[in-house]
């Protein structure tokens, strides 16, 4: 990793947001020397986004079969496993004179039609 003050982690940073995943993360920022580790959620960090994971488990979605057998209390506080590093969900901090608005990107929507 290139020297730095700051290191900003802008998402997918886990498979599917598999707590197992995010503490596998967490230990990793834990031994990077930056003063500030900024974190903000991507769309493979599934289990970030409550609403979503609530939709998914209740359909046994086919496509994340590991995600789809978790239960609301895996996933319930998942953010709080990053405990090395200033995780930003729609929120803002500043840095060494720097702000920063993290807004997650968890889920997509998609509407196409053809003519």
């Amino acid at each position: 990793m290139p020297y730095g003050d700051i290191l900003l982690h802008t998402g997918d940073f886990t498979e599917l947001g598999l707590p197992s995943e995010v503490k596998k993360f967490n230990d990793w920022l834990g031994n990077l020397p930056y003063e500030y580790k900024i974190v903000i959620a991507g769309n493979h960090e599934l289990t970030f986004d409550k609403e979503f994971m609530a939709d998914l488990v209740k359909q046994d979605y086919y496509r994340f079969p590991s995600v789809s057998k978790l239960k609301p209390e895996d996933f319930d506080n998942v953010q709080s496993l990053l405990t090395n590093s200033i995780y930003l969900q729609d929120s803002e901090v500043t840095v060494k004179g720097f702000r920063i608005y993290g807004a997650p990107c968890t889920c997509l929507s998609f509407t196409s039609t053809r003519a």
